[in-house]
């Protein structure tokens, strides 16, 4: 009998690959579509034919909004229409402690089915020690619906491949290419009479305003014009006006000439760090920028003591109607294009990635083809809308053709954003494609406009690059330090507790701490992405 249910499972997983590639095959009458979809009658369980289901582990980054369980509806969905179950080990949302967990989980030996993260280098390191399994065949033989989209994207496998030539991970592949903006407090700008900003001069005309004009109308001196939730990359933004980039926390290097530059030795970063001290100096920018966290960045914005900053477009929106729900009716925040430099330069590499995360299936699991096809469901048109959307009825309804968020969703009462609300549903990001449609759904149309335009701005950032265990080991055992160090420095430069005639013994410090030793290796890294 086992036998039996054996072969009757492999022949539907068999017609479920062939209909994933967009036919439609007709079983006792009922249609099976994209690979995955059980029949009317399965659905509601009163089919005569028992399909015998499977129970996965799978690790991944848990949500604030809504601890993983089996229990939310997207999580049961998924399991009605695939017949797979999962039992979840879930990951603290924070970096450092979901890093941690990782490393622990795999340092144990005992390695989930599935293991999700973001994390590129930790989790291409962990495959090249033969954790995970090579997935090239099985993407070929039984994924129909993800190979599609790497026969059109060919680029996506050069963020996928390792340094042995092998495909170990199955992507999340997002649809938004633009990232965090400048955005100010429009209103404001109207109430003082000021034009939208666009050189650095013009920032700081319009940032000393704030300052001292009193935008806020409480008859207070109490104004801090930009402040930021993301410590010193929100401040160190400032730098692109210059032509160097580089000031994300895990995107220290930046492409000039097809040359692997370190941001922090360019003498360009020398006027950028004066322009920004000049801001710190006359308090335009947050004093406490170092430790602000993402409460204390909101609370500066919600209270009316800030009026400018750097972030997401939905961040954009969403902050106007917070503050007009404090009663401040006319508060809305304009989205602005990067500052333009002294030389003209205006462009901007914050960005969203094609291949944002990462999903690897155990070397030792006995479901990796299962585990292949329930992913690859979900590249498949309806797996899509459900990753995107969720459950139609429950969290959207189609209108006019488009998928819309239904009133539990979009119109929560109490006030939670619609991505909280489809995380508390059991949304997660793990390997799908995402929709267009699911950004645009969370925002007005007017800042959908804001978005779009502001990518003819976005130079291209350095890719995700693999490593050999040489290379990798040179930059673990010497850009640590190096990043306390200059983490320090720049912090003072800003502050003015370090004159910037200092600059070029700050260089020299860091060369004498082996920054070129880092950058022959993300040399040598990068000219292997683009042969």
């Amino acid at each position: 009998m086992k036998r039996v249910i054996a072969l009757a499972l492999s022949f539907i997983i068999t017609m479920s690959t062939l209909v994933g590639c967009g036919s439609t095959a007709s079983t006792n009458g009922s249609n099976v579509e994209n690979g995955a979809k059980k029949t009317e009658d399965q659905a509601a369980g009163t089919n005569d034919e028992k399909k015998e289901d499977i129970t996965i582990s799978l690790f991944l980054q848990d949500s604030a909004d809504q601890a993983i369980s089996t229990d939310l509806p997207i999580i049961q969905e998924i399991t009605k229409r695939t017949g797979v179950n999962f039992n979840f080990i879930a990951a603290p949302n924070t970096e450092d402690q979901f890093r941690e967990k990782f490393n622990v989980t795999v340092a144990s030996g005992e390695i989930p089915d599935v293991m999700v993260s973001t994390y590129r280098d930790d989790m291409m390191k962990v495959a090249e020690q033969g954790t995970f399994a090579p997935l090239d065949e099985y993407i070929d033989q039984h994924a129909p619906n993800l190979k599609k989209i790497l026969d059109e994207h060919p680029e996506y496998i050069r963020d996928l491949k390792s340094t042995d030539g092998q495909i170990y991970f199955l992507p999340f592949i997002g649809a938004v290419r633009t990232f965090k903006v400048w955005m100010l407090r429009g209103d404001w700008l109207e109430k003082l009479g000021l034009e939208v900003p666009e050189t650095l001069d013009d920032w700081y005309h319009v940032l000393k305003a704030f300052k001292e004009q009193d935008p806020n109308g409480n008859g207070e001196a109490d104004e801090i014009p930009y402040t930021t939730r993301n410590t010193q990359a929100g401040i160190l933004a400032f730098m692109e006006a210059f032509g160097i980039s580089g000031f994300e926390a895990n995107e220290q290097f930046f492409i000039e000439d097809g040359k692997v530059k370190y941001a922090y030795t360019d003498p360009r970063c020398k006027e950028a760090l004066t322009f920004i001290n000049k801001l710190y100096k006359e308090g335009l920018i947050d004093p406490e920028y170092a430790t602000n966290d993402t409460n204390v960045w909101l609370s500066r914005i919600t209270n009316e003591v800030s009026g400018a900053c750097q972030d997401t477009t939905a961040r954009a929106y969403s902050l106007g109607t917070q503050v007009q729900a404090a009663g401040s009716k006319d508060a809305h925040f304009v989205v602005v294009a990067p500052p333009k430099g002294p030389d003209g330069t205006q462009m901007t590499t914050s960005q969203m990635q094609p291949i944002r995360g990462y999903t690897a299936i155990s070397a030792d699991s006995k479901y990796i083809k299962e585990i292949v096809q329930l992913f690859d469901y979900f590249y498949s048109e309806e797996g899509s809308r459900l990753m995107n959307f969720g459950i139609e009825g429950e969290t959207y309804n189609m209108e006019n053709g488009k998928p819309t968020y239904t009133d539990a969703i979009a119109h929560d009462s109490e006030g939670r954003s619609i991505l909280s609300m489809l995380n508390i549903y059991g949304h997660r990001e793990w390997a799908y494609q995402q929709d267009i449609g699911y950004e645009d759904s969370l925002l007005n149309p007017e800042y959908v406009k804001y978005r779009n335009e502001m990518e003819q701005y976005i130079r291209p950032t350095i890719p995700a690059l693999s490593f050999t265990e040489e290379e990798r080991d040179v930059i673990n055992s010497t850009y640590p330090e190096i990043q306390t160090y200059k983490d320090e420095m720049i912090n003072k430069f800003i502050m003015g507790k370090e004159s910037l005639d200092n600059f070029d013994s700050f260089v020299s410090k860091l060369e004498n701490m082996k920054i070129d030793d880092v950058l022959v290796a993300e040399q040598a890294a990068y000219d292997r992405y683009i042969q």
